[in-house]
């Protein structure tokens, strides 16, 4: 089975049961990561997979929230006596600090001792990612300030299911685009910060874009009541989750 996990669902600030943001896509025997804050082989770990499993890592902006873990998961593959080269997709503004960031620590080629793939995705609405078991992901660029942003989507050739993941962003007709007729927009849903979007917004946005149901994500963890989310987003017709770390979606 194809599932999108939830690995971290705070905004930025993270607290006892919600780490920062990301997400795992798992297949029969691969992973690839989205977004890589916290300890990603720690949660993978924990999920039951190895780290020889990670084909890809995918990030979709440069806010530290967002890339924070990648020395740590570099430092342990290369540690763990990985050989394979690992690809690192992201808007090349993204890329060009995340290898900045490695170099911090003398990790730019994955420590001397298997090769980083840094692979620039471009802003064109729809550009394909990568294809991986099965599952073809597809991206849009979106508004997140001046920050370089992706969107991304995932879609099982087999099932025909779509997932949507909007990354940071205010609302806006690329991600709307997107999202139309998936099966579940992961939205975030940070609230009244600039070039993010309110528990309001994304059901204006879900029901827009007619997905079937609506999950918010990278929320203010701290003196937020999730009910309180759920009501601010009824305007959606179809079920509204509050994300949790943990929480699997299936593809």
């Amino acid at each position: 089975m194809t599932e999108l996990i939830i690995l971290g669902t705070a905004a930025s600030v993270p607290d006892a049961d919600h780490d920062t943001i990301g997400l795992l896509l798992r297949g029969r025997g691969w992973v690839v990561l989205v977004e890589c804050g916290g300890s990603p082989l720690y949660k993978l770990a924990r999920l039951g997979n190895s780290m020889d499993q990670i084909k890809a890592v995918i990030l979709t902006h440069a806010h530290a929230d967002h890339i924070y873990g990648l020395p740590i998961l570099i430092q342990g593959l290369w540690l763990g006596g990985r050989k394979e080269p690992l690809p690192i997709y992201g808007p090349q503004e993204t890329l060009d600090v995340a290898r900045r960031l490695l170099g911090l620590f003398n990790l730019q080629e994955g420590g001397g001792a298997f090769p980083l793939e840094w692979r620039a995705v471009s802003r064109r609405q729809g550009q394909p990612v990568l294809e991986v078991g099965g599952v073809e992901i597809r991206s849009a660029p979106v508004e997140h300030g001046d920050l370089e942003t992706r969107a991304l989507r995932f879609d099982n050739t087999a099932t025909g299911r779509s997932i949507v993941y909007s990354s940071d962003t205010r609302p806006c007709a690329t991600l709307l685009e997107l999202a139309m007729g998936a099966d579940l927009l992961i939205q975030e849903a940070a609230g009244a910060f600039p070039n993010h979007t309110s528990p309001a917004q994304a059901a204006d946005l879900a029901r827009e874009a007619g997905v079937a149901e609506l999950a918010l994500i990278h929320y203010p963890v701290h003196g937020v009541d999730p009910e309180e989310m759920r009501r601010e987003a009824a305007a959606f017709p179809g079920p509204v989750w509050i994300a949790r770390d943990g929480d699997s979606f299936g593809l």
